[in-house]
Protein backbone atom coordinates (compact mmCIF):
# COMPACT_ATOMS: atom_id res chain seq x y z
CA UNK A 1 0.00 0.00 0.00
CA UNK A 2 1.37 3.79 -0.73
CA UNK A 3 2.40 6.32 0.98
CA UNK A 4 2.29 4.43 4.18
CA UNK A 5 -1.42 3.84 3.79
CA UNK A 6 -1.76 0.18 5.84
CA UNK A 7 -1.04 2.17 9.74
CA UNK A 8 -3.97 4.89 8.40
CA UNK A 9 -6.23 1.53 8.18
CA UNK A 10 -8.46 -0.47 10.62
CA UNK A 11 -10.64 -3.54 9.39
CA UNK A 12 -13.30 -4.92 10.42
CA UNK A 13 -14.53 -8.12 9.08
CA UNK A 14 -15.41 -12.18 10.13
CA UNK A 15 -13.34 -14.61 10.97
CA UNK A 16 -11.86 -16.19 8.34
CA UNK A 17 -9.18 -18.41 9.95
CA UNK A 18 -9.79 -21.04 8.02
CA UNK A 19 -11.22 -19.34 5.53
CA UNK A 20 -15.25 -20.79 5.01
CA UNK A 21 -16.63 -18.48 3.08
CA UNK A 22 -16.11 -15.25 0.30
CA UNK A 23 -15.82 -12.57 2.55
CA UNK A 24 -13.15 -14.77 4.53
CA UNK A 25 -11.31 -15.28 1.71
CA UNK A 26 -11.18 -11.66 0.08
CA UNK A 27 -10.00 -10.48 4.04
CA UNK A 28 -7.13 -13.02 3.97
CA UNK A 29 -5.65 -12.19 0.40
CA UNK A 30 -5.87 -8.81 1.62
CA UNK A 31 -3.63 -10.00 4.75
CA UNK A 32 -1.34 -11.72 2.80
CA UNK A 33 -1.01 -9.62 -0.49
CA UNK A 34 -2.80 -6.09 -0.43
CA UNK A 35 -1.60 -4.84 3.12
CA UNK A 36 2.54 -5.15 4.42
CA UNK A 37 0.39 -4.66 8.10
CA UNK A 38 -2.74 -5.75 8.33
CA UNK A 39 -4.54 -4.44 11.18
CA UNK A 40 -7.95 -6.23 11.81
CA UNK A 41 -11.25 -6.47 14.57
CA UNK A 42 -13.35 -9.51 13.84
CA UNK A 43 -16.74 -9.10 14.55
CA UNK A 44 -18.27 -12.34 14.13
CA UNK A 45 -17.57 -16.31 14.68
CA UNK A 46 -19.91 -19.05 14.99
CA UNK A 47 -23.24 -19.48 15.60
CA UNK A 48 -25.89 -18.94 18.81
CA UNK A 49 -23.94 -17.53 21.98
CA UNK A 50 -20.61 -17.83 20.90
CA UNK A 51 -20.86 -15.00 18.14
CA UNK A 52 -22.58 -12.49 20.53
CA UNK A 53 -19.53 -13.06 22.94
CA UNK A 54 -17.61 -12.43 20.07
CA UNK A 55 -19.25 -9.07 18.73
CA UNK A 56 -19.03 -8.15 22.59
CA UNK A 57 -15.58 -8.55 22.77
CA UNK A 58 -15.09 -6.98 19.34
CA UNK A 59 -16.56 -3.75 20.33
CA UNK A 60 -14.36 -3.24 23.20
CA UNK A 61 -11.54 -4.05 20.91
CA UNK A 62 -12.49 -2.02 18.39
CA UNK A 63 -13.17 1.03 20.63
CA UNK A 64 -9.74 0.48 22.31
CA UNK A 65 -7.99 0.36 18.93
CA UNK A 66 -9.51 3.71 17.75
CA UNK A 67 -8.53 5.19 20.76
CA UNK A 68 -4.64 4.34 21.64
CA UNK A 69 -3.83 4.09 18.17
CA UNK A 70 -4.19 8.06 16.95
CA UNK A 71 -2.74 6.98 13.40
CA UNK A 72 -5.67 5.15 12.05
CA UNK A 73 -7.87 7.53 10.22
CA UNK A 74 -10.21 4.90 7.80
CA UNK A 75 -12.39 2.27 9.15
CA UNK A 76 -12.82 -0.54 6.45
CA UNK A 77 -15.61 -2.95 7.09
CA UNK A 78 -16.78 -5.89 5.09
CA UNK A 79 -20.02 -6.49 5.16
CA UNK A 80 -22.81 -8.03 3.54
CA UNK A 81 -27.02 -8.43 4.23
CA UNK A 82 -28.93 -8.78 7.13
CA UNK A 83 -27.55 -9.99 9.99
CA UNK A 84 -23.74 -9.03 8.61
CA UNK A 85 -25.41 -5.53 7.92
CA UNK A 86 -26.68 -4.40 11.54
CA UNK A 87 -24.02 -5.84 12.94
CA UNK A 88 -21.72 -4.02 11.02
CA UNK A 89 -24.13 -1.16 11.67
CA UNK A 90 -22.51 -0.90 15.10
CA UNK A 91 -18.73 -0.34 14.26
CA UNK A 92 -19.91 2.21 11.57
CA UNK A 93 -21.76 4.72 14.11
CA UNK A 94 -18.90 3.87 16.26
CA UNK A 95 -16.06 5.16 14.07
CA UNK A 96 -18.06 8.36 12.99
CA UNK A 97 -18.52 9.27 16.18
CA UNK A 98 -14.51 8.80 17.03
CA UNK A 99 -14.04 10.89 13.41
CA UNK A 100 -13.04 8.87 11.91
CA UNK A 101 -13.67 7.80 7.84
CA UNK A 102 -15.78 4.80 7.35
CA UNK A 103 -15.90 2.65 4.42
CA UNK A 104 -18.71 0.31 4.13
CA UNK A 105 -17.44 -2.47 1.73
CA UNK A 106 -20.55 -4.35 0.88
CA UNK A 107 -20.17 -8.05 -0.36
CA UNK A 108 -22.72 -10.95 -1.76
CA UNK A 109 -25.51 -11.40 -4.11
CA UNK A 110 -29.02 -10.56 -2.35
CA UNK A 111 -28.57 -7.01 -0.89
CA UNK A 112 -31.33 -5.75 -3.29
CA UNK A 113 -34.04 -8.51 -1.22
CA UNK A 114 -32.44 -7.47 2.29
CA UNK A 115 -33.08 -3.84 1.16
CA UNK A 116 -36.47 -4.02 0.09
CA UNK A 117 -37.15 -5.50 3.56
CA UNK A 118 -36.36 -2.20 5.56
CA UNK A 119 -35.29 0.75 3.53
CA UNK A 120 -36.03 3.50 5.38
CA UNK A 121 -33.83 1.93 8.17
CA UNK A 122 -30.69 0.43 5.92
CA UNK A 123 -31.11 3.40 4.01
CA UNK A 124 -30.33 5.87 6.93
CA UNK A 125 -27.21 3.31 7.86
CA UNK A 126 -25.77 3.83 4.38
CA UNK A 127 -25.79 7.35 4.55
CA UNK A 128 -23.83 7.29 7.65
CA UNK A 129 -21.10 5.90 5.33
CA UNK A 130 -18.39 8.05 3.90
CA UNK A 131 -17.75 5.71 1.21
CA UNK A 132 -19.55 2.54 -0.01
CA UNK A 133 -17.14 0.32 -1.69
CA UNK A 134 -19.10 -2.51 -4.18
CA UNK A 135 -17.59 -5.12 -6.53
CA UNK A 136 -18.97 -4.17 -9.94
CA UNK A 137 -20.36 -1.22 -11.73
CA UNK A 138 -23.68 -3.05 -11.99
CA UNK A 139 -24.01 -2.82 -7.09
CA UNK A 140 -22.14 0.90 -8.11
CA UNK A 141 -25.74 1.59 -10.52
CA UNK A 142 -27.69 0.24 -7.50
CA UNK A 143 -26.37 1.55 -4.79
CA UNK A 144 -26.55 4.95 -6.66
CA UNK A 145 -29.94 5.42 -6.62
CA UNK A 146 -30.52 4.22 -3.12
CA UNK A 147 -28.27 6.74 -1.74
CA UNK A 148 -28.14 9.96 -3.69
CA UNK A 149 -24.29 11.83 -3.53
CA UNK A 150 -22.68 9.52 -2.03
CA UNK A 151 -18.92 8.03 -3.18
CA UNK A 152 -19.90 4.72 -4.23
CA UNK A 153 -16.44 2.99 -5.56
CA UNK A 154 -15.94 -0.15 -7.13
CA UNK A 155 -13.04 -2.42 -5.86
CA UNK A 156 -13.40 -6.00 -7.50
CA UNK A 157 -12.29 -9.10 -5.23
CA UNK A 158 -8.29 -10.08 -5.34
CA UNK A 159 -7.28 -12.74 -6.81
CA UNK A 160 -3.71 -15.18 -6.60
CA UNK A 161 -2.94 -15.32 -9.75
CA UNK A 162 -0.48 -18.36 -10.64
CA UNK A 163 2.31 -17.74 -13.18
CA UNK A 164 2.12 -18.62 -16.86
CA UNK A 165 4.95 -21.91 -15.82
CA UNK A 166 1.98 -23.31 -13.70
CA UNK A 167 -0.41 -23.00 -15.76
CA UNK A 168 1.70 -24.52 -19.14
CA UNK A 169 2.36 -27.55 -16.77
CA UNK A 170 -1.23 -28.13 -16.33
CA UNK A 171 -1.53 -31.77 -17.12
CA UNK A 172 -4.08 -32.00 -20.20
CA UNK A 173 -7.08 -34.71 -19.88
CA UNK A 174 -9.07 -36.13 -23.01
CA UNK A 175 -12.28 -35.74 -20.30
CA UNK A 176 -14.12 -32.12 -20.67
CA UNK A 177 -13.42 -31.52 -16.19
CA UNK A 178 -15.98 -29.60 -14.94
CA UNK A 179 -15.41 -26.99 -11.79
CA UNK A 180 -18.28 -25.93 -9.06
CA UNK A 181 -16.95 -23.98 -6.12
CA UNK A 182 -19.67 -22.40 -3.77
CA UNK A 183 -22.51 -22.89 -1.39
CA UNK A 184 -24.08 -26.30 -2.07
CA UNK A 185 -27.55 -24.49 -2.43
CA UNK A 186 -30.16 -24.19 -4.97
CA UNK A 187 -29.72 -20.65 -5.68
CA UNK A 188 -26.33 -21.61 -6.92
CA UNK A 189 -27.73 -23.41 -9.64
CA UNK A 190 -25.81 -26.86 -8.04
CA UNK A 191 -29.37 -29.21 -8.29
CA UNK A 192 -29.84 -27.55 -11.86
CA UNK A 193 -26.12 -28.97 -13.19
CA UNK A 194 -26.89 -32.27 -11.53
CA UNK A 195 -30.30 -32.43 -13.05
CA UNK A 196 -28.53 -31.56 -17.13
CA UNK A 197 -25.90 -34.63 -15.62
CA UNK A 198 -28.53 -37.10 -14.78
CA UNK A 199 -30.66 -36.67 -18.33
CA UNK A 200 -27.65 -36.31 -20.20
CA UNK A 201 -26.16 -39.02 -18.79
CA UNK A 202 -25.71 -41.34 -21.77
CA UNK A 203 -24.05 -38.12 -24.03
CA UNK A 204 -21.62 -37.09 -21.21
CA UNK A 205 -20.67 -40.28 -19.40
CA UNK A 206 -17.36 -41.45 -19.94
CA UNK A 207 -16.59 -37.95 -21.67
CA UNK A 208 -17.28 -35.31 -18.79
CA UNK A 209 -16.50 -35.34 -14.52
CA UNK A 210 -17.54 -32.75 -12.44
CA UNK A 211 -15.40 -31.62 -9.01
CA UNK A 212 -17.61 -29.74 -6.33
CA UNK A 213 -16.05 -28.03 -3.48
CA UNK A 214 -17.79 -26.43 -0.90
CA UNK A 215 -19.84 -25.94 1.91
CA UNK A 216 -23.41 -26.15 3.54
CA UNK A 217 -26.02 -28.93 3.32
CA UNK A 218 -23.32 -31.40 2.10
CA UNK A 219 -25.62 -34.69 3.41
CA UNK A 220 -28.38 -33.52 1.01
CA UNK A 221 -25.87 -32.90 -1.77
CA UNK A 222 -24.20 -36.53 -1.70
CA UNK A 223 -27.77 -38.02 -1.52
CA UNK A 224 -29.07 -36.60 -4.72
CA UNK A 225 -25.80 -37.51 -6.59
CA UNK A 226 -26.36 -41.39 -5.11
CA UNK A 227 -29.77 -40.98 -5.90
CA UNK A 228 -29.32 -39.76 -9.17
CA UNK A 229 -26.70 -42.57 -10.39
CA UNK A 230 -23.82 -39.84 -10.80
CA UNK A 231 -21.38 -41.02 -8.65
CA UNK A 232 -18.94 -41.81 -11.48
CA UNK A 233 -19.59 -38.46 -13.00
CA UNK A 234 -19.40 -36.11 -9.97
CA UNK A 235 -16.60 -36.31 -7.15
CA UNK A 236 -17.17 -34.00 -3.96
CA UNK A 237 -14.20 -32.50 -2.18
CA UNK A 238 -15.91 -30.65 0.64
CA UNK A 239 -14.96 -27.52 1.36
CA UNK A 240 -11.44 -26.87 -0.36
CA UNK A 241 -8.73 -23.83 0.06
CA UNK A 242 -5.32 -22.99 -0.46
CA UNK A 243 -3.55 -25.77 -2.38
CA UNK A 244 -6.22 -28.06 -2.66
CA UNK A 245 -8.24 -25.41 -4.73
CA UNK A 246 -5.38 -24.09 -6.71
CA UNK A 247 -4.56 -28.10 -8.14
CA UNK A 248 -8.33 -28.21 -8.66
CA UNK A 249 -8.53 -24.91 -10.65
CA UNK A 250 -5.67 -26.29 -12.01
CA UNK A 251 -6.68 -29.68 -12.98
CA UNK A 252 -10.15 -28.23 -15.05
CA UNK A 253 -11.02 -27.17 -18.15
CA UNK A 254 -14.50 -25.02 -17.35
CA UNK A 255 -15.88 -23.37 -14.32
CA UNK A 256 -19.67 -23.83 -13.79
CA UNK A 257 -21.84 -21.38 -11.72
CA UNK A 258 -25.44 -21.86 -12.81
CA UNK A 259 -26.16 -18.72 -10.13
CA UNK A 260 -29.66 -16.85 -9.87
CA UNK A 261 -28.64 -14.22 -7.11
CA UNK A 262 -24.53 -13.27 -7.17
CA UNK A 263 -22.55 -10.46 -6.10
CA UNK A 264 -19.66 -10.74 -8.28
CA UNK A 265 -18.05 -14.52 -7.64
CA UNK A 266 -14.80 -14.73 -6.08
CA UNK A 267 -14.62 -18.42 -7.50
CA UNK A 268 -15.27 -17.10 -11.49
CA UNK A 269 -12.50 -14.54 -11.18
CA UNK A 270 -10.34 -17.61 -9.75
CA UNK A 271 -11.41 -19.74 -12.37
CA UNK A 272 -10.87 -17.05 -14.87
CA UNK A 273 -7.13 -16.01 -13.20
CA UNK A 274 -6.39 -20.02 -13.56
CA UNK A 275 -7.69 -19.90 -17.39
CA UNK A 276 -11.10 -21.83 -17.02
CA UNK A 277 -13.59 -21.28 -19.54
CA UNK A 278 -16.74 -19.73 -17.59
CA UNK A 279 -20.63 -21.20 -17.57
CA UNK A 280 -22.91 -19.25 -16.11
CA UNK A 281 -25.54 -16.66 -15.70
CA UNK A 282 -25.82 -12.85 -16.32
CA UNK A 283 -26.72 -12.03 -12.93
CA UNK A 284 -25.21 -9.42 -10.11
CA UNK A 285 -21.70 -8.24 -12.02
CA UNK A 286 -20.93 -11.62 -13.74
CA UNK A 287 -21.84 -10.10 -17.23
CA UNK A 288 -19.17 -7.40 -16.85
CA UNK A 289 -16.03 -10.18 -16.81
CA UNK A 290 -17.60 -13.00 -18.37
CA UNK A 291 -18.21 -12.27 -22.60
CA UNK A 292 -18.09 -14.28 -25.15
CA UNK A 293 -14.14 -14.00 -25.52
CA UNK A 294 -14.16 -16.13 -22.23
CA UNK A 295 -17.33 -17.99 -22.01
CA UNK A 296 -20.76 -18.89 -22.07
CA UNK A 297 -23.74 -16.59 -20.05
CA UNK A 298 -27.64 -18.45 -19.62
CA UNK A 299 -30.61 -17.67 -18.27
CA UNK A 300 -30.96 -18.68 -14.56
CA UNK A 301 -33.02 -22.10 -14.47
CA UNK A 302 -32.16 -22.69 -18.12
CA UNK A 303 -31.26 -26.35 -18.16
CA UNK A 304 -31.57 -26.93 -21.69
CA UNK A 305 -29.14 -24.14 -22.26
CA UNK A 306 -26.99 -25.59 -19.63
CA UNK A 307 -26.88 -29.06 -21.40
CA UNK A 308 -26.68 -27.34 -25.12
CA UNK A 309 -23.40 -25.52 -23.68
CA UNK A 310 -22.25 -28.39 -21.76
CA UNK A 311 -22.46 -30.26 -25.07
CA UNK A 312 -20.61 -27.41 -26.92
CA UNK A 313 -17.85 -27.57 -25.19
CA UNK A 314 -17.70 -31.43 -24.98
CA UNK A 315 -17.87 -31.40 -28.90
CA UNK A 316 -15.70 -28.38 -29.96
CA UNK A 317 -12.48 -28.19 -28.22
CA UNK A 318 -10.88 -25.20 -30.53
CA UNK A 319 -13.88 -23.46 -28.85
CA UNK A 320 -13.05 -24.75 -25.29
CA UNK A 321 -9.32 -23.79 -25.81
CA UNK A 322 -9.98 -20.18 -27.47
CA UNK A 323 -12.37 -19.55 -24.20
CA UNK A 324 -9.92 -20.81 -21.87
CA UNK A 325 -7.11 -18.12 -23.58
CA UNK A 326 -9.66 -15.37 -23.39
CA UNK A 327 -10.44 -15.94 -19.94
CA UNK A 328 -6.92 -15.83 -18.38
CA UNK A 329 -6.42 -12.73 -20.50
CA UNK A 330 -9.50 -11.16 -18.34
CA UNK A 331 -8.33 -12.47 -15.32
CA UNK A 332 -5.24 -10.66 -14.87
CA UNK A 333 -7.18 -7.14 -14.33
CA UNK A 334 -8.18 -9.15 -10.82
CA UNK A 335 -4.55 -9.61 -9.85
CA UNK A 336 -3.36 -8.33 -6.28
CA UNK A 337 -1.30 -5.84 -7.68
CA UNK A 338 -3.98 -4.57 -9.83
CA UNK A 339 -6.40 -3.97 -7.09
CA UNK A 340 -4.41 -2.93 -4.54
CA UNK A 341 -3.80 0.38 -6.68
CA UNK A 342 -7.45 0.59 -6.96
CA UNK A 343 -7.73 0.10 -3.00
CA UNK A 344 -4.87 2.96 -2.76
CA UNK A 345 -7.13 5.38 -5.04
CA UNK A 346 -9.97 4.78 -2.75
CA UNK A 347 -8.38 4.90 0.41
CA UNK A 348 -6.97 8.49 -0.95
CA UNK A 349 -10.24 10.01 -2.10
CA UNK A 350 -12.07 9.17 1.37
CA UNK A 351 -9.24 10.98 2.97
CA UNK A 352 -9.75 13.99 0.98
CA UNK A 353 -13.41 14.02 1.82
CA UNK A 354 -15.00 16.50 3.63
Amino acid sequence: MQDNMDKKILTVGCAYKPVKGGIGQVLEIYEQYIFEEFEIVVNSGKKGLHNWLVLLSAIFDFVHRLLSNKEIEIVHIHTASYNSFYRSAIFLLLGRMSGKKVILHIHGGGFKEFYHSNPSLICRILRRAHCIVVLSRSWQDFFSGVVKRKLIEVVPNPVVLPSEEELQRREQSPLLRLLFLGLLDSQKGIYDLLDVLEREKSCFRGRVVLNVGGNGDTSVFERRVMEKGLSDLVTFHGWVSGEKKKQLLLDSDVFVLPSYVEGLPMAILEAMGHGLAILSTPVGGIPEVVDESSGFLIRPGDKDALAERLKTLCDNPDILNALKKGSRRAGVAYSTDAVREVLNGVYQKVLMED
